[in-house]
């Protein structure tokens, strides 16, 4: 039975109470193709590999950006998320260097300093909001290792404040006449206005001071100062600066809150996670080597960001007549393309639903679609911080574990909120239990 079609909005009331159970419901009874109406927006919903890899890939340039980012342009002016054409890839070749695995492997020691930190700061037996606190520890390091600024906690409220006024606007990207509304100042377009103002008053001082000093080896001081004559205008830097200290902390923040729920979930398998780290670290403190020397770790944070994807769906509006099979998209149609979907498919992931980290570990991912998995993405627009992430999450993994256990708090369930990106609902409530590291080469237990 097609979903409910209403006159004007469409399907959007349907997919505004229940984002992900409405995606789920269309695509069981619609199949891998269907099509929904969002407002103005005709959508096809795209529910194979062979899809992902047909519009982010192959006909990439087919296809531009969703009017999520398109709104979200407003703030992010012309930074890597919402580039279109000769400007992103202009503006890709120059940030490229910054995420060399090299230059990773440096920014570790910042990663794990600041880990170390926050896990140190915790008390035993004090449920705390985990999100929260990768949230903090996240923003912290991005600004440090790409803008070379230290955030205080004042910058890092103004941050969260900002993001909470451009996720707030999310749900006039699907609005009927929508785009009219950033001319009226009330309402969620206010609040978009003010969060920009907030990023601009963090990020501007800092280029400021990067534009005064010399030498400096951070991301921000390349883009300031490049080496070559394809000079950024001043709003171009801001626009990069504002789009790293964002998009540089949220993917990351939000894998980790959910690798560390599953966890609390599964005792047996955080058990393995601590019998890695105590059998890994011989110190017993990570090193900015280790990220590579801990797959259990790493394969933790792959579930996670198979099961809570922080890019749930991907969208893309087609900018000339498409077909895929015998279905026509329309120049103006919107294509969903949804990770949540697909990571859940029980004909590429076996038990779609658990929690299992060794799927990661025992060759089953060589019998799957390359697209089947594409938590950050693929093609041209692939995330350009991805070796980032995975670094800065198993390290993180790797830091809490060492020293603590943590425990759900009963009455505080996961709920989520799929916005721009999937977040927890007021937070993620954990208890911390402390653990004493057993010595390398001992039982395997925890």
């Amino acid at each position: 039975m097609a979903a409910r079609t209403l006159p004007f909005v469409g399907d959007l009331l349907a997919f505004g109470s229940d984002r992900l159970g409405y995606l789920t419901r269309v695509s069981g009874e619609q199949g891998d193709v269907a099509r929904i109406t969002l407002g103005p927006y005709q959508c096809w919903l795209l529910s194979h590999p062979d899809h992902v890899q047909d519009v982010l890939i192959q006909h990439a340039d087919h296809f531009r950006k969703g009017p999520v980012l398109q709104r979200a342009q407003f703030v992010l002016g012309d930074g890597l998320l919402t580039a279109e054409g000769d400007v992103h890839r202009r503006h890709r070749d120059i940030v490229q260097p910054a995420f060399h695995s090299r230059r990773i492997t440096g920014y570790a020691e910042t990663m794990i300093s600041r880990a170390l930190a926050m896990s140190d700061s915790w008390t035993a037996g004090v449920p705390l909001d985990v999100h929260a606190e990768t949230v903090r520890l996240t923003l912290a390091s991005a600004a440090s290792t790409l803008l070379g600024a230290d955030v205080g906690d004042d910058d890092i409220r103004t941050v969260e404040d900002a993001v909470a006024d451009l996720l707030a606007a999310y749900k006039l990207a699907f609005v009927p006449f929508g785009w009219r509304l950033q001319r009226i100042p009330v309402g969620p377009m206010r609040r978009l206005r003010r969060g920009r103002q907030q990023l601009y008053r963090v990020v501007d001082p800092v280029i400021a001071a990067r534009k005064a000093a010399a030498g400096a080896g951070d991301l921000l001081s390349a883009l300031v100062r490049p080496e070559d004559s394809d000079r950024l205008s001043d709003q171009e830097i801001r626009d990069h600066a504002v789009t790293l200290l964002l998009a540089g902390h949220e993917t990351t923040a939000n894998a980790l809150t959910f690798a560390f729920h599953l966890l609390a979930l599964h005792p047996d398998i955080e058990g393995r996670v601590h019998a890695e780290v105590d059998e890994t670290l011989e110190s017993g403190m990570p090193g900015p080597q280790d990220h590579g020397r801990l797959p259990f770790c790493r394969a933790v944070i792959s579930e996670a960001l198979r099961l809570y994807p922080p890019s749930w769906a991907i969208a893309r509006q087609a900018l000339d007549d498409h077909r895929v099979g015998d279905h026509l998209i329309r120049a103006g149609d919107l294509v969903l393309l949804s990770p949540w979907l697909v990571h859940r498919d029980p004909r590429w992931w076996p038990e779609p639903e658990s929690f299992r980290p060794d799927r990661w570990l025992d060759g089953e991912s060589k019998e799957r679609p390359r697209w089947a998995y594409f938590p950050f993405g693929a093609g041209i627009r692939r995330c350009i911080g991805e070796g980032f992430a995975w670094t800065e999450g198993v390290l993180v993994l790797a830091a809490v574990a060492r020293r603590w256990r943590l425990r759900a708090v009963p009455h505080r369930p996961l709920r989520l909120e799929p916005l721009i990106t999937l977040r927890p609902r007021d937070g993620l409530w954990l208890r911390p239990e402390p653990r004493t590291r057993r010595k390398p080469h001992a039982s395997t237990t925890s």
